[in-house]
């Protein structure tokens, strides 16, 4: 079987565009125009190498995607990875929602996983593919994407653009930023703050996220944290990158019993009156005293983020470890009530969805569904 790893189907009836915008960074050339049942609309694919292996070589391609091309609803028998080398695209698997990709997105097509991706309505779209071979074939094909199908990725577009503000982008880098930590992956971690840092956070706020997360994943992975915020900063300093190290948190000025301020903190959070303890507060009163006194009061009453910025670390973490239902859910509640919207917290779940991959999400985007619905 031919090596096609993304291809596409035209959405309406108008002519496509059909020569490759100058603007546009193919990178590895546009390749040769391929014509096939399998999609509709101009797609061009440059076969550029096979990685050698004795079971499974690993076939690269780069492809050019015209606007409104799309792909039919196909599977990888052995999965696939697409890299975005610039443009804008469409990504969804079967059951979930679309995902819009853009430069410098990457995206693990699970094995067996029925899927379709393409370019956005009015954006051309470039990738990079790596296939691996299989006996059944590196990819089956089904049926076409409907025009619904397609329009839903249009409609996805339109609202994470409208989501797209700086403050939508911040919670993005804090999402990331806190997702990897929680799950220990550093070497994934270290580029991330780099991104956060290039995006325009300080390096003292970087430190805070890692700071407060050690409240939800322990001492180890926060300390571990840190550590790589040190050497992504020295490593920069010797790139000639001076980051900006920001304000240090400020001292507390608050007054009274320290568990009297974490309950009131908690209201204000929650928007509702604290009456009472919880069961598991009831059982074990200390860590109700740890709560309130620690947690909201020693780490929330900190000034170097907001307490917007302090439940999207959380809610990260909370997606990250997963199994926390109830915490999580609490969480998507403060966040309401602080003011992130629905779209935001949208693009908070799709940017760890990147991060973390689909199956890692696919309960909590849809207890977010829920909350959101209600």
């Amino acid at each position: 079987m031919r090596f096609l790893p993304m291809l596409l189907i035209l959405f309406t009836a108008p002519a496509f565009a059909q020569e490759i915008p100058d603007s546009l960074n193919v990178i590895f050339g546009p390749g040769e125009r391929i014509e096939s049942a399998n999609f509709t609309g101009p797609v061009w694919v440059e076969r550029m190498l096979t990685i050698p292996d004795e079971t499974q070589p690993v076939p690269i391609g780069n492809v050019v995607f015209a606007p409104r091309s799309r792909s039919n609803w196909h599977r990888h028998p052995a999965g696939q990875t697409l890299l975005v080398l610039d443009g804008v695209g469409f990504y969804q698997e079967e059951g979930g929602v679309v995902r819009v990709l853009r430069k410098g997105d990457r995206v693990q097509c699970p094995p067996g996983v029925p899927h379709w991706h393409g370019a956005a309505n009015d954006q051309w779209f470039v990738q990079l593919a790596l296939t691996k071979e299989h006996p059944e074939g590196r990819v089956l094909w089904g049926a076409p994407v409907t025009d619904e199908q397609y329009s839903a990725g249009i409609s996805r577009e339109n609202k994470l653009a409208a989501a797209a503000t700086p403050l939508a982008r911040r919670y993005q880098h804090i999402a990331t930023i806190a997702a990897l930590n929680t799950k220990g992956n550093l070497t994934e971690l270290g580029p991330a703050l780099g991104r956060a840092l290039d995006a325009g956070m300080t390096v003292n706020e970087c430190k805070e996220i890692l700071v407060h997360l050690y409240a939800y994943t322990g001492f180890p992975r926060s300390i571990q944290g840190l550590r790589t915020l040190m050497e992504t900063v020295k490593a920069r300093q010797a790139q000639g990158i001076e980051d900006v190290m920001g304000a240090d948190a400020g001292a507390i000025q608050s007054e009274g019993a320290k568990y009297d301020r974490g309950k009131a903190i908690l209201e204000s959070l929650t928007g509702r009156p604290s009456t009472g303890r919880a069961d598991y507060g009831d059982f074990a009163p200390i860590i109700d005293l740890f709560l309130k006194e620690h947690l909201f009061a020693d780490l929330f009453e900190r000034d170097v983020l907001s307490y917007a910025d302090r439940e999207i670390t959380t809610i990260s973490a909370l997606v990250g470890l997963g199994g926390v239902e109830p915490m999580l859910r609490g969480h998507i509640g403060i966040a309401l009530n602080l003011g992130v919207t629905g779209p935001q917290l949208h693009r908070v779940w799709d940017t760890l969805e990147a991060t973390l991959g689909k199956q890692e999400i696919n309960d909590s985007r849809t207890l977010l569904s829920n909350i959101l619905s209600n």
